[in-house]
């Protein structure tokens, strides 16, 4: 009875704290808002709106047999069901998993801190602005969010409390996160580690107990993803996390290692154009465009029979230094910069101050832990897609750091209460500021003054508008769409967004210098060029129109002379 009674009370303070409605409110609005003002879909969108078409289909081979992982794309056409516009329905979900993230994220921090301290932290999260985008997008970046924080602080209670339940609660959803991305794998590495090794010295009776948490840990994550890996080592023929990467290039080890062989040679072009029909083209495709990835995956399965030998040559190399070293400050700036500068002023306040106060300080090694084992990912995949001469290829991208800004968010909230408090305690009996005396007067309007310019300080860029300058790619394929005399026509470029919004299929154009022969080749109905392509090809261009081989059907802007915004649309005549 009294078990009954403590989950009863606990359900009744969950709905009568006023922070999670102010906060549900607060985080949905902005994302919602931000979904009106993201006006052209990412081509990753592309890939997931096909997949969710597979799986309300029915045809779960094709839907599974894509790159992507599952989970997003699942949820997305169960709600097609209900709301039958495949673009609606990836709204509403990355809007809705954004918003738990933050309902989430508060009751955790209220747990760890106190129920001001996570309101802060909370608000903060609810504005930062890749937090917000990435819920007003149609990719899976918010339904890992979710569950991953998800999987943080269930480990972290599970760890702490020694509960078996939390332990089982921790592997599910660490296997959820992780068919929304691969990654999610990773909290349950951090977990079984540090459950192994807490209190490891201190009460040695505890090794019977500590193995049986871990053997539930791994089972309860192998029982929901499992049936995806199977089919991954059926589709692949070996034991991958992904069908993008294998166990060794998810660390970049593998990648490090072949490119090292090969003087660092890395392959930027695609061989093989691919076709992706729209949405609306009920063809079974398997092949989709990896959001213009131009690099290629080796699968030579043979990569690793010198391991130490590549390893070491690695370490020595003449350049190895300078290799790493840009590797290392390359992760680094992308990670402040996702992070957000001005919010990287108080994490530092907040962990400072961490250190120096009677709270969880396992909490803050925790965390500190799963952050510092994903960069070390990160920069091993740097290393791996560096190019041939040492330039830093654009991985990891915010996507990929985004999920480590989103747990130090907690020491940023902490950082913005400590600076309330030393303003509060210094000027709270000053003369000289007569108009704010009452306001001064309590630390907790302090704090909440601190916070409305740290989330002024974020909207501009928060509220800004997502990809109006690719509004001429939707343009254009809606032209098509509503001016082709065919079906489904076939266009050529480098984005697959033109095929979804002219209800056709598209040929992904591996090199804008061979854009007209491998047009000619294909047979094509149309080719879209960007501004900056034009420029490389104008003299090929012209001469096309000139032999009449294509014309020029549409450009956008219509009636303005060409910038970099601009858009070619040509028509081809074979």
């Amino acid at each position: 009875m009294k078990a009954i009674a403590l989950k009863h009370n606990k359900i009744k303070n969950f709905f009568n704290d006023r922070y999670i409605w102010l906060l549900l409110i607060i985080s949905l609005s902005v994302r919602i808002y931000l979904s009106f003002f993201t006006y052209v879909i990412s081509n990753d969108s592309v890939a997931f709106m096909q997949n969710a078409k597979f799986f309300a289909s029915g045809d779960f081979s094709s839907a599974l047999g894509h790159d992507y992982h599952p989970l997003y794309s699942l949820i997305m056409a169960v709600l097609y069901k209900v709301v039958p516009d495949m673009e609606l329905s990836g709204t509403i979900i990355s809007a809705l998993f954004g918003t738990l993230t933050i309902i989430v994220f508060y009751l955790i921090g209220k747990s760890v801190f106190d129920q001001k301290v996570s309101f802060v932290s909370s608000v903060v999260l609810a504005f930062h602005p890749y937090a917000v985008r990435f819920s007003a997008d149609i990719i899976s970046e918010s339904t890992y969010f979710f569950f991953f924080i998800s999987a943080l602080g269930l480990g972290y209670f599970a760890i702490t409390n020694r509960k078996l339940l939390l332990f089982a609660l921790t592997g599910i959803c660490s296997a959820l996160a992780y068919l929304a991305r691969p990654e999610g794998i990773g909290i349950i590495i951090i977990v079984a580690f540090w459950c192994a090794l807490k209190d490891c010295i201190k009460i040695r009776v505890l090794w019977k107990e500590k193995l049986v948490s871990i053997l539930i840990l791994v089972v309860s994550f192998f029982v929901f993803s499992m049936p995806y890996l199977v089919f991954i080592k059926k589709e692949t023929g070996s034991w991958s996390l992904t069908k993008k990467k294998n166990i060794s290039n998810l660390a970049g080890l593998g990648k490090v290692l072949d490119t090292a062989r090969n003087e660092r040679l890395v392959k930027k072009g695609s061989d093989r154009e691919k076709e992706v029909p729209n949405l609306a083209e009920p063809v079974t495709v398997l092949s989709t465009l990896r959001n213009e990835r131009l690099v290629e995956e080796d699968n030579d399965k043979n990569k690793n029979k010198n391991y130490w030998r590549d390893i070491i040559g690695l370490i020595t190399a003449r350049n190895s230094f300078k290799i790493h070293l840009n590797g290392i400050l390359h992760v680094i700036k992308k990670y402040v910069s996702t992070f957000h500068p001005f919010l990287f002023t108080f994490l530092i306040i907040g962990v400072i101050n961490w250190t120096r106060v009677n709270k969880e300080r396992f909490f803050g090694i925790y965390v500190a832990s799963i952050i510092l084992f994903y960069l070390i990912i990160l920069y091993r995949l740097n290393l791996a897609y560096s190019t041939h001469d040492g330039d830093i290829y654009q991985y990891p991208s915010r996507r990929h750091v985004m999920p480590l800004v989103i747990p130090a968010v907690f020491f940023v909230g902490f950082g913005v209460y400590v600076v309330g408090e030393w303003i509060h305690g210094k000027f709270h009996n000053c003369s000289l500021i007569v108009g704010f005396k009452e306001l001064l007067k309590s630390t907790w309007i302090v704090q909440l003054i601190v916070l409305m310019i740290v989330v002024c300080v974020l909207l501009p860029k928060t509220l800004k508008p997502q990809r109006s300058d690719k509004l001429g790619i939707k343009a254009a394929g809606q032209w098509v769409g509503e001016h082709s005399h065919k079906s489904y026509p076939l266009i050529l470029s480098g984005s697959s967004r033109n095929a979804y919004y002219a209800v056709g299929r598209h040929i992904q154009m591996s090199s804008i210098n061979g854009a007209l022969a491998m047009a000619q080749a294909r047979t094509v109905d149309y080719i879209l060029i960007t501004y900056r392509e034009y420029k490389v090809i104008e003299k090929e261009l012209l001469q096309s129109v000139k032999e009449k081989k294509i014309e020029m059907a549409y450009k956008y802007p219509e009636k303005e002379s060409a910038n970099r915004h601009s858009i070619f649309l040509y028509k081809c005549l074979y």
